[in-house]
């Protein structure tokens, strides 16, 4: 059985991955920070968490 994954550690992973789509241009331009889209769009926040908790637990299907 997988296991969930906080939302500490959710929250961390996002920030990677919202700094790295900042960074490489993979979205429109986007000036906010995690913390301030956080702050700003709670439905945007919890869809984006949403999507990294998919990916980490996809990643630990995978048995490596």
């Amino acid at each position: 059985m997988i296991r969930r994954p906080s939302s500490k550690q959710i929250e961390a992973a996002a920030r990677v991955l919202f700094e790295a789509g900042r960074h490489h241009h993979w979205w429109a331009p986007y000036r906010r920070t995690y913390d301030e889209m956080a702050a700003t769009d709670p439905i945007g926040k919890e869809e984006f968490d949403g999507l990294v908790e998919q990916m980490l637990l996809a990643a630990a299907a995978t048995g490596d």
